[in-house]
């Protein structure tokens, strides 16, 4: 191989590995707003709460609710009292009569 070759491929790699830099390193300027506009919808967030729900719960709310809960004793937690018993009723869990957790 001679020199002039050996610059030659220098030079591309140099280039290719600047160009996938400034791929990785560019900022984004796709996802910025800058017309001034305020957002016209309200987000409402769910309140994390332990508490029992002062609705009933569906299958789906229970078995998210268990999820949300789960290092939550059902003894301690009465959300996640709620949501174990819905399960039960609805035969998502079978309790286990051996133990006592």
């Amino acid at each position: 191989m001679s020199v002039t070759v050996a610059w030659a491929a220098m030079a591309m790699l140099v280039m290719i590995c600047g160009g996938a830099v400034y791929l990785l390193l560019r900022p984004d300027h796709e996802h910025k707003s800058d017309d001034g506009e305020v957002p016209t919808q309200t987000l409402w967030t769910e309140r994390y709460t332990h508490e029992a729900p002062t609705y009933p719960l569906t299958v789906t709310g229970a078995h998210r609710e268990m999820q949300r809960h789960r290092g939550c004793d059902r003894e301690d937690c009465p959300r996640k009292a709620v949501a174990y018993r819905v399960l039960v009723e609805a035969r998502h869990i079978k309790p286990d009569a051996g133990r006592t957790y």
